[in-house]
């Protein structure tokens, strides 16, 4: 690795830079000057200095060790850090590999990274809070939180070596963007212009103008606005006092929330809370999120709708946004008060679901969650508490009469659910349909059915696996169009000549329901699907 002087001017480093693989070791912090420090020779080392005054020499060179100085230390270097003991000391040590591509296929080897010793970067504070949560998620002890530790590493060096080689010039725009990052992370903390303005390297004034020029608002104005859009998500999700939602957004204390708040919308907190409960204007981006609102009685004010979930009949005046995905231009016209849609909430959100919160609150009903939890979160919303309550009990009778009648029928006989798409079959677990069939109405699932959480793709040669004694088909992705139609029409024609599906128990004696031609209205996670599977299975298992 070349160490002294300036940056190697070769034309390719660049390239080689981005070619390589880095993975990220350790994160030492230390926060003592008398704390030992010793530079692990068998791969690279960063020393990035928050606060600190000493010096530092590297194979006899010697540097001036300041705060927000970061210094390269390649593997193998002779590396000695005296530090001042009357100065604060905050910094950290980060072991790192840098890999290439061997000449044997297959293999990996150490690469030259031709950085110099000392680095500097405008961009200072950023770097500083990617290695704080990499620190914070390595302490976790989860594999998969030191995988988004390295992510961040890697996150970190390309922005670092980028601006190293002159790769591309960080211009007002790139400074101004990282600001807005910055606010959308952590609009909790407190912030002011002049943190906003070191971050990106500017003087505060300069930042300022640049900023309202690009963002059309002041620094301070925006951020405001991102902590108003949280404490709405938080006022229709949460029960939490208005000083404790104020305090975890990022207000001093709920008086000046709510003067913010007014000025923001036009009424108090507590009068939109109640808005809230009474609102017709609620938006459904998914299926998921329309069923459990028609079992409350209400019918979506705007709603993606398509024929993979066929229910446009029941759905007389709402407005649609959207096929598969929401148009945002329209959903932005129809101005709801309320998005529902459904996701992971621990993943990180698209571009595109951010932009839903600048629309109107969004609530996101968790995939993980049970659909009663769904249904009592809209509820909990909406101000239907008790209809949710009353829906459910109503459920649950119709299901113990099902059941019971199910039992004296049909008593242990076991049920596969066979899901056939194009060119692809799966069996159904635990979920969506297995929801009802298999925990609603106690039906037995066959044995290598009850450890599938919600499918399993196989091939038709599989099939014997789950003899069961009696199959119902349904779709298996079907994207509602007529073109899909045909081709899983096709699939299970082929399905029908196979000699495996022939020898099955429940083909030989005539037992096999389709419910096919219903698309996706018995296989979408929703109360209202739910509900209408128990009916389906009273009509199809009792008749």
């Amino acid at each position: 690795m070349k160490r002294a002087g300036p940056m190697s001017s070769d034309s390719n480093l660049s390239a080689r830079l981005s070619e390589y693989i880095y993975k990220l070791e350790s994160i030492h912090h230390a926060k003592s000057w008398d704390m030992p420090f010793q530079h692990e020779k068998a791969c690279y080392g960063m020393l990035v200095f928050k606060e600190a005054e000493g010096d530092l020499a590297i194979d006899g060179r010697s540097y001036a060790v300041k705060r927000q100085h970061i210094f390269m230390l390649s593997p193998g270097a002779a590396v000695r850090l005296h530090l001042r003991p009357d100065i604060a000391v905050d910094y950290y040590y980060l072991r790192f590999y840098a890999l290439q591509a061997a000449e044997r296929q297959g293999q990996f080897e150490m690469a030259e990274l031709a950085c110099p010793d000392t680095l500097s970067t405008s961009y200072f504070p950023f770097f500083l809070d990617k290695i704080q949560e990499m620190e914070h998620k390595n302490r976790s002890h989860s594999g998969w939180e030191t995988m988004k530790a390295n992510i961040l590493f890697q996150e970190m060096i390309c922005v670092l070596f980028k601006q190293i080689v002159h790769e591309e010039k960080t211009d007002l725009q790139q400074a101004i963007a990282l600001t807005l990052e910055h606010m959308e992370l952590h609009y909790a903390a407190h912030i002011t212009r002049e943190d906003l303005a070191e971050l990106a390297g500017l003087s505060a004034d300069y930042y300022s103008r640049s900023f309202k020029k690009q963002v059309h608002k002041s620094p301070m104005e925006y951020l405001t606005d991102i902590r108003i859009n949280q404490a709405k998500q938080r006022l229709v999700q949460s029960s939490d006092s208005f000083r404790s939602i104020a305090q975890s957004v990022g207000f001093s204390d709920e008086f000046y929330f709510s003067r913010k708040f007014k000025a923001a919308l036009g009424c108090s907190p507590m009068a939109y809370v109640k808005k809230m409960k009474y609102s017709d204007r609620i938006a459904s981006l998914n299926h998921l999120a329309t069923g459990d609102l028609m079992a409350l009685g209400i019918e979506p004010y705007a709603a993606v709708m398509n024929d993979a979930y066929p229910i446009a009949g029941r759905l007389h005046n709402t407005i649609a946004i959207g096929d598969s995905k929401p148009d945002l231009e329209i959903l932005m016209s129809v101005k709801p008060d309320l998005i529902v849609m459904s996701g992971a909430r621990h993943m990180e959100k698209s571009p595109k679901e951010k932009l839903f919160n600048q629309i109107a609150p969004t609530v996101t009903l968790d995939f993980f969650q049970s659909w009663r939890i769904h249904l009592q979160t809209i509820a909990g919303i909406v101000g239907k508490e008790k209809e949710a309550r009353d829906w459910l009990e109503r459920y649950d009778y119709k299901a113990e009469t099902i059941r019971k009648q199910l039992s004296s029928r049909i008593g242990g006989e076991t049920i596969l659910i066979l899901g056939i798409g194009d060119k692809q079959l799966c069996v159904f677990g635990q979920r969506n349909i297995g929801t009802v069939l298999y925990g609603d109405l106690h039906l037995a699932a066959p044995e290598g059915v009850r450890h599938i959480t919600h499918y399993r793709e196989i091939d038709a040669e599989e099939l014997q696996m789950y003899d069961a004694d009696r199959i119902v088909l349904a779709c298996f992705r079907h994207d509602g169009s007529p073109r899909m139609d045909r081709l899983i029409r096709s699939e299970a024609l082929r399905l029908y000549e196979n000699q495996t599906w022939r020898h099955l128990k429940a083909v030989r004696n005539g037992r096999v329901y389709c419910m096919v031609d219903s698309k996706h209205l018995f296989t979408s996670y929703n109360a209202l699907t739910h509900d209408l599977i128990l009916d389906k299975a009273h009509q199809m298992l009792l008749s």
